[in-house]
């Protein structure tokens, strides 16, 4: 009998984070039929998958789009095996069809608040109804470590309720392909080395101080930023000498060309969330950046330590220390690129880590 497993992700953006597009693949690669419920955005393209078992399916905003998917949920022939949700307002919705149609769910952790990060009263009735749904899951799956405790915290979890660690990356092992996608997207001779910043740009940091500060470098790097722009203050000034702008967005078979391009991958993370604070290998950026063998510059953080003693990188607590990182592996860049391969097969590969998310399926 074929098996049926549903994957409602209220993000636009599936398959370019792993945490979402990973999953789906494996699964679908087991031979599952797959159907994604997910948001269509003009921003985002659309999910790209190749194989023919996975359906795309549009998901309706608002009451009349919750009351639509929970009678897809429940009324799907042949009956789904398994549901996968993320925290948001249909987690609630995938609860209700679970409890009716009898069907297990599993909560992918991307995204964590805490109950004092919910200020207002929609947020606290969303947390509520988040906790009683996380509570039912069958297991969830957590994208890093630091994660595991954390969520069972926040969500007020028993100690049998099951959490899988799977960090938000691709299968092993990490290869970069030849490519001067940044180079000639974006008029950069090939003799500059690049920085790469992939992923929105709507953290808190103070966006017109980075800009400031990447103009005083010394004229051999230019810093790319690679997708959604949120702030409008930001990159009004589309074309300078150290930093340009490619708000292209990438579907994922082209994402690796494109940073694969780059020399070295920066990740900035607000940290005044909990959600950043704890991000580990939740993260999208760091994961991408060492499949495509870049080492890394990162805002310190504990969770984030693990690039320095791994060699993977170097972590900066100002935006003023960047260069000086950049320089730091600019020194020792192969050292550095070899710790990327070795580190991202032992601590980032996605089929070592989902096996036993795969192997609790199997047991129902």
């Amino acid at each position: 009998m074929d098996k049926h497993v549903a994957f409602v992700i209220s993000r636009p953006y599936v398959d370019a984070l792993a945490c979402f597009r990973e999953p789906i693949r494996f699964l679908a690669e087991k031979g599952w039929k797959v159907d994604l419920y997910t948001q269509l955005c003009g921003n985002s393209s659309f999910p790209c998958f190749f194989q023919a078992n996975i359906a795309v399916i549009p998901l309706e905003t608002g009451k009349y789009g919750s009351i639509l998917l929970l009678k897809r949920l429940v009324f799907h022939r042949p009956k789904y095996q398994w549901i996968f949700v993320v925290p948001g307002i249909d987690f609630h919705y995938v609860a209700l069809a679970s409890r009716i149609a009898k069907i297990p769910y599993v909560c992918i952790s991307d995204e964590i608040m805490t109950d004092n990060e919910a200020v207002t009263r929609e947020q606290r009735k969303a947390r509520v109804r988040e906790k009683n749904a996380h509570r039912r899951a069958a297991f969830t799956i957590a994208l890093s470590e630091e994660r595991i405790s954390l969520i069972r915290d926040v969500n007020k979890l028993g100690l049998d309720h099951e959490i899988f660690m799977v960090p938000n990356s691709s299968p092993a092992p990490s290869k970069r392909l030849v490519s001067h996608y940044f180079h000639e997207t974006l008029n950069i001779s090939r003799e500059k080395k690049i920085l790469v910043h992939a992923g929105s740009w709507w953290w808190r940091l103070d966006f017109m101080e980075i800009e400031k500060v990447v103009q005083q470098w010394r004229g051999d790097t230019v810093l790319v930023f690679q997708g959604r722009n949120m702030n409008p203050k930001f990159g009004k000034n589309e074309f300078t000498t150290n930093i340009r702008f490619s708000m292209n967005v990438l579907p994922s078979y082209l994402l690796d060309y494109a940073i694969s391009s780059a020399d070295i991958g920066l990740a900035l993370y607000d940290t005044n969330t909990v959600n950043h604070q704890n991000v580990g290998t939740a993260g999208g950026k760091i994961p991408l950046y060492m499949k495509n063998e870049l080492p890394v510059i990162a805002t310190y953080q504990k969770s984030l330590e693990w690039i320095e003693s791994e060699g993977c990188g170097v972590c900066v607590r100002s935006l003023h220390d960047i260069e000086k990182a950049r320089d730091k592996i600019s020194e020792k860049y192969n050292w550095y690129v070899e710790n990327v391969k070795r580190t991202y097969t032992k601590r980032l590969d996605f089929n070592k880590h989902f096996e036993p998310v795969y192997s609790r399926l199997s047991l129902g």
